[in-house]
């Protein structure tokens, strides 16, 4: 018997869909309340809802999902590193001086986001892909 590689059924993206509107939610309470964006408290809702999402089981979940969710992952943590690198560079740390600054980077919550973000939407973009060519 082989073991899916997906610990979450199915019906666990409806949980990681309320996870994300609940930190959306959130994120615009805090707003409201202090009037201050906290993209840290944005990120975890994400962060938690895409896992949820992203790691879930397909209704036909066979080899080819598999692939294309494993494509997926790889291309996003490439793309969310370069994008996460680029943007600390040249926003946060444009102007660091070694002798006197800190070094500025965004939390592990965004990065995470990001990554699985990208990685959930390229995957849907692929198996659309895949759908396409097997109907021709």
């Amino acid at each position: 018997m082989r073991q899916n590689p997906f610990p979450y059924s199915y019906w666990a993206k409806i949980l990681g869909v309320l996870i994300i509107a609940a930190g959306i939610i959130s994120f615009f309470l805090q707003h409201h309340k202090k009037g201050v964006f906290d993209f840290n408290e944005l990120a975890v809702g994400l962060s938690w809802g895409f896992v949820f999402i992203f790691f879930s089981k397909e209704k036909t979940d066979d080899e080819m999902i598999q692939s294309l969710k494993f494509k997926a992952l790889a291309m996003a943590v490439i793309v969310a590193f370069s994008i996460t690198h680029l943007y600390n560079y040249l926003f946060l740390n444009w102007r660091f001086k070694r002798a006197h600054d800190l070094i500025l980077s965004i939390s592990a919550y965004q990065f995470l986001a990001l990554t699985l973000m990208i990685a959930t939407a390229y995957f849907y973009y692929l198996k659309h892909q895949e759908t396409l060519n097997g109907e021709e």
